[in-house]
């Protein structure tokens, strides 16, 4: 029995935070896998599934967008809002993902988001 590579495969995920800040303002990022109606929650991007989806809690709005099915990406849209980790440009960018949203006049506003940073006392 082989073991290395599955010991490789648990080593070599891609982990993203779970908290944001977008621009100034505190963003939760919970994601769930949802194929067969679990609802399970998921932390690796490479084991996100057809039926996931991303809740985004930011200021007063709670976000709630599918996975996008763009080959060589890994992001979330309802084509109002887009939370993206992976795109063909820029490539993978977990700790600065990219949020952008649509307003009615066809405007895209990019929101600033990176890491956030815990204040220690």
């Amino acid at each position: 029995m082989n073991i290395l590579p599955l010991l490789l495969s648990l080593i070599i995920t891609i982990t993203p935070s779970s908290s944001f800040d977008c621009d100034g303002e505190l963003l939760t990022v919970t994601i769930r896998n949802n194929l067969n109606g679990d609802f399970a929650l998921t932390t690796d991007l490479e084991k996100i599934d057809q039926g996931a989806f991303v809740v985004l809690d930011w200021k007063n709005i709670s976000l709630m967008l599918p996975v996008s099915f763009q080959k060589g990406e890994i992001s979330f849209t309802d084509r109002k809002w887009l939370w993206s980790y992976q795109d063909n440009e820029q490539g993978l960018h977990e700790d600065n993902p990219r949020f952008a949203q649509r307003i009615p006049s066809g405007e895209i506003i990019e929101h600033e988001c990176k890491l956030h940073k815990a204040e220690t006392v």
